[in-house]
C-alpha cells in the first residue's frame, strides 16, 4: 500500500507539533543544570514518558515481530530480558538520584580517579554518535520497506534529524522529556494499532492455532529457523546478567533516574515507564504470530511472503502493508518518528554532556563558566548528530561495526557495581579490570569474529571470534567476566586503597536521601548539581515501606504480564 495526501499530512503535523512544543521549552533553560537535568523538576507521568520513549527503539519491534514470525511467542525474549531487573530499578533508582551527578562519567573521578572518568567520556561520546547513525538508518530503512520504496532513506533521515536537532539544541533535555509527552502514548499506538485488523484477517486467536504449529505458541526455546535453537534458559539467564551489568554504565542513566522533584519520581517514572514497554512488547510479538498465520493462510501476496521470509527484520513493515488502512498508515509512521525521535534527541543531549562537562571542563577548561558549558554542549551535540548522520547517509555497515565495538561502555558497568558494592576497590584494580574484560571480549567476542572475518579464517587462531555470535552469550560471559573480575580483585588488594576521605564522600552521597543536603555541606562532600531537592513526604514517614514494598508491587507485576502473556499464546487453541 502506498502512502496518500492523508498520510503525509499526519506525518507533518506530528513533526510540527513536536517541533513546536520542544522550541517552546528553550525560554526555560537558564543554566547547563537545566538543559541536561531539566533542573531535576520533572513530575512521575513526564518521567514515565521518557522512559517508555528512550527505551523503546523501533529496532525492537523490528527484531520482536521478526522473531515472532519465524520462531513464534518466544521471540518476546528479544526485550523480555529485563523484565526480571524490573523491581531492581525500583531499588537502584534513590541510590542514583543520591549521587546528585549530571553524567554518568561523574561516578568514576569521584569513586575512582579522573583517568576513568575521561576513558568513560570519550568512549560515551563516541558511541552515542555512532548509536544515533545507527538509529537514523534504521529507521530510515524501516520507513523504505513499509512504504513499498515510496519514502526515500536520506529525506526520512533528513527530517528526522532537523526536528530533534533543533528541539534538542533550544530546549536540552527540558525538550526531549516535554515533547515525550506525544511520543509516549504514540509508540504505544504503534505497538497495538495492528492487532485488532490482524486479528480478524487471521480468524482471531482460533485461526492464529490452526494455521500455526504447536511449537509457534511456546514461550522457552524454539528450534530452528536460520539460527538454530535461540532462546535457551541460558541464553536469556545471561543476557538478563549482561542487561543488568551494563545497565549501570549506560550515558543517559541520569537523565531516565535523577531528573525528577523527588527520589520517588526516579522509582515511578523508569519502573512504570518500562512496564509499560513489557506490554508493547505483547503487542508486538502477538503481531509477528499474526502475520505468521496470515501467511499460512495464503493472505499475503506472492511479494510480501517472498521478502519477509528471506529477511524477518522486514516482517514490521509487511505488517505495515498488509494490515493498515490509509490514514492509520500515516499515524503508524509517526509512531515510528515518535519512538526514534525520543532515543535520538536523548543520546544528543547526554552525549553532549558528556562533551562538555567531563571533557571541555573536565579536560580543556577548568575554569570554563556555567554559559560557556551550556553553549559548548549545543555546538558539540550539533557536531556529535552530524557524525551520526554522516555514518547513516555513508556508512552503514561500518557503523554497524562500530557500534558493536564502542559497546566498550557496557564493560564500565563491572567497574562500577564494584565502586558501589566492594569499598576496597581502587583506580588501579579498576583499570587492571577494564584491561581485560576488554581485551577478553574482544578477542573472544564479537569484535572478534568480525575480525577473523576481514583477515579469513584460515589465516586467524582459532580462539579469535569464537564466541561472537548472539547464542554464545553464556559461554562469552564465563571466559570475560571471571578474569576482569579477578583482575580488578587482586590489584586492588595489592595496591594503594582509595583514600578514606574519597570513600567516605562518595559513601555519604549515597546514604543521604535527597532533601537532606545540609548533611552533605556540614560534610564538606563535593555535590555535582543538586536541582530541586525537596523529600517526598511518602518516602520520608514510611522508608522502608516503599522501597521494599514498591519493589514488591513490581516484582507481582511483572509475574503477571508473564501470565498475561502464558495466557495470550492458549487463547483460542
Amino acid at each position: 500500500m502506498q502512502l496518500n495526501h492523508f498520510d503525509i499530512a499526519v506525518v507533518v503535523i506530528y513533526l510540527v507539533a513536536t517541533l513546536g512544543l520542544g522550541i517552546a521549552q528553550a525560554m526555560k533553560i537558564r543554566t547547563s543544570g537545566d538543559y541536561y537535568a531539566g533542573g531535576r523538576t520533572f513530575n512521575k507521568f513526564y518521567l514515565m514518558m521518557h522512559a517508555l520513549g528512550t527505551a523503546s527503539h523501533a529496532d525492537e519491534p523490528v527484531s520482536v515481530i521478526g522473531g515472532a514470525f519465524e520462531k513464534g511467542m518466544s521471540g518476546i525474549w528479544y526485550t523480555f530480558l529485563y523484565l526480571p531487573l524490573t523491581p531492581l530499578f525500583w531499588l537502584m533508582a534513590p541510590f542514583i538520584r543520591r549521587t546528585r551527578f549530571v553524567t554518568t562519567a561523574d561516578f568514576f573521578p569521584a569513586r575512582y580517579n579522573r583517568s576513568l572518568g575521561i576513558l568513560y567520556a570519550v568512549m560515551g561520546v563516541l558511541k552515542m554518535s555512532v548509536s544515533i547513525g545507527v538509529v537514523l538508518k534504521g529507521t530510515a530503512t524501516i520507513m523504505r520497506s513499509a512504504s513499498g520504496g515510496a519514502i526515500d532513506e536520506k529525506w526520512s533521515i533528513l527530517a528526522m534529524t532537523l526536528v530533534f536537532m533543533t528541539y534538542g539544541f533550544a530546549g536540552g533535555l527540558r525538550a526531549t522529556v516535554v515533547t515525550e509527552v506525544i511520543q509516549g502514548p504514540l509508540i504505544i499506538v504503534m505497538s497495538l494499532l495492528m492487532l485488532p485488523f490482524g486479528l480478524h484477517a487471521a480468524g482471531g486467536f482460533a485461526g492464529l492455532h490452526h494455521a500455526l504449529p504447536k511449537a509457534m505458541f511456546s514461550l522457552t526455546m524454539v528450534a530452528g529457523g536460520k539460527d538454530g535453537a535461540e532462546f535457551t534458559p541460558a541464553w536469556v539467564a545471561a543476557m538478563t546478567l549482561v542487561a543488568l551489568i551494563g545497565f549501570i554504565a549506560q550515558p543517559g542513566l541520569l537523565a531516565a533516574f535523577a531528573s525528577g522533584k523527588t527520589e520517588l519520581e526516579g522509582r515511578v517514572g523508569y519502573t512504570y515507564g518500562t512496564m509499560i514497554k513489557r506490554g508493547c512488547a505483547i503487542g508486538w510479538v502477538l503481531t509477528g504470530v499474526i502475520l505468521a498465520a496470515m501467511d499460512a493462510q495464503g493472505h499475503l501476496s506472492p511479494g510480501q511472503s517472498v521478502q519477509v521470509h528471506q529477511r524477518r527484520e522486514l516482517a514490521f513493515g509487511t505488517a505495515m502493508q498488509a494490515l493498515l488502512p490509509h490514514g492509520l498508515m500515516g499515524l503508524m509512521f509517526a509512531a515510528i518518528f515518535a519512538s526514534q525521535m525520543a532515543t535520538l534527541s536523548a543520546q544528543m543531549v547526554n552525549s553532549s554532556a558528556l562533551a562538555s562537562r567531563n571533557l571541555y571542563r573536565g579536560v580543556f577548561r577548568p575554569a570554563a563558566t556555567d554559559h560557556q558549558v551550556l553553549w559548548f554542549g549545543r555546538i558539540a551535540g550539533v557536531f556529535l548528530v552530524g557524525i551520526g548522520v554522516y555514518l547513516a547517509l555513508a556508512l552503514d555497515s561500518v557503523a554497524t561495526a562500530l557500534t558493536m565495538l564502542l559497546e566498550f561502555t557496557s564493560i564500565m558497568g563491572v567497574i562500577m557495581w564494584a565502586g558501589v558494592l566492594w569499598r576496597r576497590a581502587n583506580s588501579a584494580g579498576a583499570w587492571a579490570g577494564v584491561c581485560v574484560l576488554f581485551v577478553v571480549w574482544f578477542l573472544l567476542g564479537p569484535p572478534g569474529m568480525l575480525l577473523k572475518q576481514s583477515i579469513g579464517a584460515v589465516h586467524a587462531p582459532a580462539f579469535l571470534g569464537h564466541y561472537g555470535q548472539k547464542q554464545d552469550v553464556p559461554d562469552l560471559m564465563l571466559r570475560y567476566l571471571p578474569p576482569g573480575i579477578l583482575a580488578l580483585v587482586v590489584v586492588s588488594l595489592l595496591t594503594k586503597p582509595q583514600s578514606k576521605k574519597q570513600l567516605d564522600n562518595f559513601y555519604l552521597l549515597l546514604r543521604t536521601p535527597v532533601g537532606q543536603e545540609q548533611i552533605l555541606i556540614d560534610a564538606g562532600v563535593p555535590v555535582v548539581y543538586s536541582g530541586s531537592h525537596q523529600a517526598n513526604a511518602l518516602e520520608t514517614r514510611y522508608p522502608a515501606l516503599v522501597h521494599w514494598g514498591g519493589a514488591l508491587l513490581a516484582a507481582v507485576l511483572c509475574v503477571m504480564f508473564l501470565g498475561v502473556l502464558y495466557a495470550v499464546s492458549w487463547l483460542g487453541g
